[in-house]
């Protein structure tokens, strides 16, 4: 019996480790807590945006905003006006360098 409680404290001890290291990183809205201070990351930009995109009944995470900024330009375009994602979707914006010129709306790549 204590062989078998040691074998799985032993298994916690390996197994937890490898669960921190995969887990997303720590955000507080478009911020996220690198070596003991608050830095605006891509990854907390993209996170909230698809927080507040959740939350209007919009399924998306932050790895598929990542992944295809013109979903991310598409969902900007429908939450773009909530102030807690304004300043990651105006980044979005600038990506794309989106403009309305005098033919109407324009993309640059």
């Amino acid at each position: 019996m204590k062989r078998l409680a040691l074998a799985g404290l032993l298994a916690l001890t390996v197994a937890v480790p490898a669960v921190e290291a995969r887990r997303a990183p720590r955000c507080d809205g478009n911020f996220q807590f690198v070596r003991g201070g608050w830095v605006s990351t891509r990854y907390c930009r993209a996170d909230q945006i698809a927080r507040v995109a959740r939350e209007r009944g919009i399924h998306t995470t932050a790895e598929a905003l990542l992944a295809h900024p013109a979903d991310a330009e598409e969902v900007c375009r429908f939450v773009g006006a909530d102030y807690r994602v304004h300043p990651a979707c105006e980044e979005i914006y600038t990506i794309f360098q989106i403009d309305a010129g005098r033919d109407g709306l324009s993309l640059h790549f």
